[in-house]
């Protein structure tokens, strides 16, 4: 099940209650494995440090408090090495810190484990309003200076003044794990990278195309094929009075579908898409072809736009009709923030329910979505357009880059318009080098149904002693989900 996110503070304006509100597949959670939850977290401590909120200007004097969690069971006394986890756009837990790939390498190595906490996610909040002001100081560098910062104070320490690093990095966080090579080649032995999308892509047409070979491959043509036919008729149905009232009904809709406005007509098809993307990114083993065979058979409707919609359904919920473009704006316009907590760190953050009962019993926040979405602006795009190959979801052409820049403009600035997007990752890819980063002694692994390879790479080996492990379909469907659980084996 997909985890309910709550705005609890002020945003310029009021969102309606019972407006669910689906947010694009941009940010992810770092799970972790689910034997953890069978551990005993006792031996997890949570620590803070005190962090410059600007390592680059020497007259800011500022600092912030960030967060990390370390484990020392294994730990095997003075310049053993330091196993580090780098917590990318989501907030740490302490279950990475007790199963997975780092804490078996941990434990054959009598290694001291840490898990770090990213600048404005989580509970680490260099300020308590998300303003553009304030989220000045939210990028790579920074983030990458503060690990820098981190490993420096680590090594005052006599116990660890020897010691070798050896980082671990997933999704985003991968991205992180081996540009910090590149940059802090001196800080670090090793990394592992898992599903890292190291470049810098503003129209992301690859997503989705993966999104449609994964649905393929997993559950047969027939699946895709009905799938493709329901988008198909849902876009035809928006061409009369009629098939709109047909699709206000039965998708569930707030209001009409507005023809006239191409960002609500982006965000309808949004809406559908990212349902799809949600199911690829956080698939367990067999669950595609589960899905499918709901597909095949009437449990979510007899016609293909009844399966879509029925579809919807199951995958976001049925206590809330859907909002249109503004909806999703008044979401990430929220500058306030609370910290992040959960009971259920297996929950996949997709979409927003507002309700009584939800605003009473959760305690959560979007900050970290709005934080995202502006390092997406900001650095990386990675915005999930419609394809035009052929794929299931081409007909949802309202989906594309100006949509999403669309959202930069008026959550942020006037000023992050497509072009300084572009700008913004053509600078990160000659920072860092694109597919080619400069980078020894790393391991770089993806996985074949991974979404996100399409913009990583998957095809070659880094270097002569940075190998690249592609993760084949037969063997990925023994991982979970798909995205970044490499790291669990």
């Amino acid at each position: 099940m997909m985890k309910l996110l709550v705005l609890l503070c002020v945003i310029p304006y009021v969102l309606t209650l019972n407006v669910t509100v689906v947010e694009p597949p941009l940010r992810v959670e770092l799970l972790p494995p689910k034997e953890a939850l069978q551990r005993d977290a006792r031996n997890v401590q949570t620590l803070w440090i005190t962090m410059p909120i600007d390592h680059f200007d020497p007259h800011n004097r500022d600092t912030f408090q960030m967060r990390y969690m370390v484990n020392e069971q294994f730990f095997g006394g003075d310049d053993s090495p330091i196993f580090i986890f780098v917590g990318g756009e989501w907030a740490i837990s302490t279950g990475w810190l007790l199963a997975g790939n780092m804490y078996t390498m941990a434990e054959e190595n009598n290694g001291y484990m840490v898990y770090t906490e990213h600048r404005y996610y989580g509970q680490t909040l260099p300020y308590a309003q998300f303003t553009i002001e304030n989220l000045r100081f939210l990028n790579v560098d920074q983030a990458l200076a503060d690990l820098a910062y981190f490993i420096h104070e680590m090594k005052k320490s006599p116990r660890f003044a020897n010691s070798k690093v050896i980082m671990y990095g997933g999704s985003y966080a991968a991205n992180m794990v081996l540009w910090f090579k590149q940059r802090y080649s001196h800080l670090v032995e090793g990394v592992i990278a898992s599903s890292g999308p190291i470049l810098a892509e503003v129209d992301f047409h690859g997503y989705l195309e993966t999104v449609h070979n994964a649905f393929l491959s997993e559950g047969g043509e027939q699946c895709i094929n009905t799938i493709g036919q329901g988008i198909a008729d849902a876009v035809a149905a928006l061409d009369t009075e009629a098939g709109r009232i047909m699709l206000r009904d039965l998708f569930r809709l707030c209001e009409l579908p507005n023809v006239d406005d191409r960002f609500d007509l982006g965000y309808f098809s949004g809406i559908i898409s990212w349902a799809f993307s949600g199911s690829v990114q956080s698939a367990t083993p067999g669950s595609l072809f589960n899905l499918c065979q709901l597909f095949l058979g009437t449990q979510f409707g007899s016609t293909p736009i009844e399966k879509i919609a029925g579809y919807l359904a199951w995958n976001y919920g049925t206590g809330g009709c859907f909002g249109n473009f503004q909806t999703l704006l008044n979401a990430y316009s929220g500058n306030c923030v609370v910290p992040y907590s959960t009971r259920n760190p297996y929950g996949f953050a997709m979409f927003v329910r507002l309700s009584v009962r939800v605003l009473a019993q959760r305690k959560l926040y979007f900050g970290m979505a709005r934080a995202w979405y502006y390092q997406t602006c900001t650095e990386y795009g990675y915005f999930q357009i419609a394809p035009t190959s052929g794929t299931a979801f081409d007909s949802l052409r309202w989906l594309t880059v100006e949509f999403y820049a669309e959202v930069c403009k008026r959550a942020f600035d006037e000023r992050f318009d497509e072009q300084f997007i572009y700008d913004a990752a053509e600078r990160v890819n000659t920072v860092f080098g694109g597919l080619y980063p400069d980078v020894n002694n790393t391991i770089n692994i993806h996985g074949m149904l991974d979404p996100w390879r399409a913009i990583g790479v998957f095809d070659r080996d880094l270097k002569d002693n940075s190998p690249t492990i592609d993760v084949p379909r037969q063997v990925s469907i023994l991982l979970q989900p798909i995205h970044r659980e490499e790291m669990n084996i």
